[in-house]
């Protein structure tokens, strides 16, 4: 199945956020049922609600707190010195074939067509119990009973709450979130009215807290995260602390006398079980023994008590429902960026034509040069082993990166080069040794010696243009080169070769909807044009500044709302010959 690029790419960006989110998601849920194993009776169950709050959280928002004492900041080795900072040698590489059309009409993976079939059939589900739900509560009739008239009027919310009755059910249930629903089966013994008093107490705990609304957003969370088990079970266990919250708030109402009563009365309602309704709140649908216990076990809440569980709450989710902050130095720079005026039209400094807005740059960006020197002097491998490779590529080459917007995707790649190590060294260090070895045969040569570089460049172009105030727009080298032949007697012998070095600066316009692939094909398209001028028959005769305005001419025309070709340089035009020896 194949969809546009940009659709496509953004939809594989989405899903790998979605899979980093489940896996953290789950890291906290695994530390939920841990906490929930040890103090399920120790704790106030409204402390176990705030933590699968917080777990509810990590599986549906992208973005998280930084904070010093994050477990990931444990795990996350940070590097003490910055990426080296110097002009990249190397030339861009030609890729075969059409690149921007293989970057713009990318195939859906079929985990993708399997998490979209899950999600999809598991919504069914529950919509379909839900609308059989509908029809029991649409054929209710109203409960006329003075006891729970008075019970109600007693107990008021500011949403209308309504009693009703049913003979298709046969244990309570509450439905709705705005105009809400107790519903009793047609059965229900009104003299024993403690019994009764204890069920409205207990529904009427469902509504005061949402726990309808709740349902759903945990349902709408068990569809898009069905393949991880540990989201099945947060569901399970959360519905239950549900229960066991609402439990709790009825013998904080009744007091800690009632709960031999409220035990019993939750017994003989177990033995009505009604059948499954996932999206509403049931007075006795969970586990059963649990919920004694838990009532049984019943404790008056204390202060102490009360700041035990805060402390417990708090330091859970400080720890593992937070990200590992940023170095502070990182964290400046990042502020100073985004504090900076930046126009999408691209305009945000003038250029160098002047000294009056100039600034000099920080004077601790000139040690980079110097790490930079003493790692050569210190002498480092020229070769790699397939591990290291392997390991670079895993850590350097996000999956679905060419839809990554450039703004996301330069962020991570200089966060990447700049803080994490690798053995002794930097991941700098080791990409610089591989990319200097590669062969360009090699599947990743073009990510490693067009895509790394340029976002490399143009981060390091922004940082100075902030610094500066001066204009700065990344530039990109390459080379064409082309081998001319003649006919002889039938064959096609070489003749001479013509052989172009260049450079051309860019401008990113909109760093926000520019997609990796797009940029790259750009930079694919500029290259493919020197490569393609030198077809031309007036090349022969050309000068090198004739190459240039040639060059300058082709590049502005690849120009769109989202990056534009600013200038060029040829450095290198050479047409030559064979000679006989």
């Amino acid at each position: 199945m194949e969809m546009s690029g940009a659709i496509a790419a953004e939809i594989e960006v989405i899903m790998q956020t979605l899979l980093e989110m489940s896996l953290s998601g789950a890291v906290m849920i695994g530390v939920i049922i841990i906490v929930r194993a040890l103090a399920v009776n120790r704790l106030p169950k409204t402390a176990f609600l705030a933590l699968w709050g917080a777990a509810f959280c990590c599986l549906i928002l992208p973005m998280r707190i930084p904070s010093p004492i994050s477990v990931y900041s444990a795990i996350r080795r940070r590097g003490d010195f910055p990426m080296p900072v110097r002009n990249w040698q190397r030339t861009g590489l030609l890729l075969t074939g059409n690149v921007a059309r293989e970057a713009s009409v990318p195939s859906l993976s079929p985990w993708l067509l399997l998490w979209i079939g899950g999600a999809v059939l598991l919504a069914l589900i529950f919509l379909i119990l839900h609308l059989r739900g509908r029809r029991v509560y649409a054929a209710s009739l109203p409960v006329e009973q003075p006891f729970a008239k008075s019970w109600i009027e007693e107990h008021r919310l500011r949403r209308p709450v309504q009693v009703r009755y049913s003979d298709r059910i046969e244990s309570p249930l509450t439905y709705g979130i705005l105009w809400p629903v107790i519903l009793l089966p047609a059965d229900m013994d009104w003299k024993e009215e403690e019994t009764a008093g204890f069920i409205l107490a207990h529904e009427m705990s469902h509504i005061r807290r949402f726990d309808a609304l709740t349902k759903w957003l945990l349902a709408a969370m068990l569809c898009i995260h069905w393949f991880n088990p540990l989201v099945w079970v947060m569901y399970i266990l959360s519905n239950r602390d549900l229960e066991l919250a609402c439990d709790e708030s009825v013998i904080r109402q009744y007091g800690m006398q009632s709960c031999p009563s409220y035990a019993l009365a939750l017994l003989e309602m177990e033995e009505k079980r009604t059948y499954l309704t996932p999206l509403s709140s049931s007075f006795s649908k969970n586990a059963l023994k649990e919920r004694i216990d838990a009532i049984m076990k019943a404790k008056k809440r204390t202060a102490a008590g009360i700041i035990g569980a805060l402390v417990i709450v708090a330091a859970v989710v400080v720890i593992f429902a937070t990200s590992a902050i940023e170095k502070q130095s990182e964290a400046a720079r990042k502020n100073l960026l985004e504090n900076l005026p930046v126009k999408n039209a691209g305009e945000t400094a003038d250029r160098d034509d002047g000294e009056e807005n100039s600034k000099e740059l920080p004077a601790d960006m000139d040690y980079v040069w110097n790490v930079w020197d003493s790692w050569k002097e210190e002498g480092y491998s020229e070769d790699y082993t397939q591990e290291q490779y392997d390991q670079l590529m895993s850590m350097v080459k996000p999956e679905a990166y060419e839809g990554m917007s450039i703004a996301e995707f330069n962020r991570t790649i200089n966060r990447i080069m700049e803080d994490d190590e690798y053995g002794g060294g930097s991941i700098y260090e080791l990409y610089d040794t591989v990319v200097s070895n590669i062969q360009e045969t090699d599947p990743n040569a073009g990510y490693l010696r067009n895509t790394i570089p340029a976002s490399m460049e143009e981060y390091q172009s922004r940082v100075q243009e902030v610094y500066s105030g001066k204009r700065k727009d990344p530039s990109f080298s390459a080379s064409a080169e082309k081998i001319t032949t003649e006919d002889v007697f039938g064959d096609s012998v070489e003749a001479g070769q013509i052989w172009l070095d260049y450079e051309f600066t860019y401008r990113i316009l909109d760093q926000d909807n520019l997609t990796v692939g797009e940029r790259d094909a750009f930079l694919q398209k500029v290259m493919q044009t020197a490569r393609d001028l030198l077809e031309a028959d007036e090349v022969k005769s050309a000068a090198q500044e004739d190459m240039k305005e040639m060059l300058q001419a082709a590049g502005e025309k690849l120009s769109n709302d989202k990056i534009s070709f600013t200038g060029c340089e040829v450095y290198n035009f050479e047409v030559y010959r064979l000679s006989e020896s």
